[in-house]
């Protein structure tokens, strides 16, 4: 029960933090970790995200994703499914953003940062 509790206090205390410093807004930070994971054409990143993408059947989702000139934002699963939890995690620890932050910001860059012209 005590756990319980102090996992719902950190995941309150992380939303509320989000709040105040504008989490959910200001991807700046997120989009650099991005790009540097995602790289060139043929970069770790993009091979493990098409890897990933096979996988889960996504494969067609990152095609288009690739090929829109603007491709709208994704879900929170879609982002969980195509990206690593330690990847998802290192970008949480280095933008200082909570999980639930890093997942709802990657949601929006992921589409655009699967395109090469980013």
């Amino acid at each position: 029960m005590a756990n319980e509790t102090t996992t719902q206090l950190g995941h309150a205390a992380g939303k509320v933090a989000d709040v105040l410093t504008g989490a959910r807004t200001d991807k700046s930070g997120l989009m650099s970790a991005m790009i540097e994971y995602m790289g060139e054409r043929n970069s770790t990143g993009r091979r493990t995200l098409h890897e990933r993408a096979r996988n889960a059947g996504l494969e067609p989702t990152v095609r288009q994703w690739e090929a829109a000139p603007s491709p709208t934002p994704t879900q929170a699963d879609v982002v969980t499914e195509l990206l690593p939890a330690d990847v998802i995690d290192r970008f949480s620890r280095q933008t200082g953003l909570s999980h639930a932050a890093t997942v709802a910001g990657l949601a929006d860059l992921l589409p655009h940062m699967s395109r090469l012209d980013g």
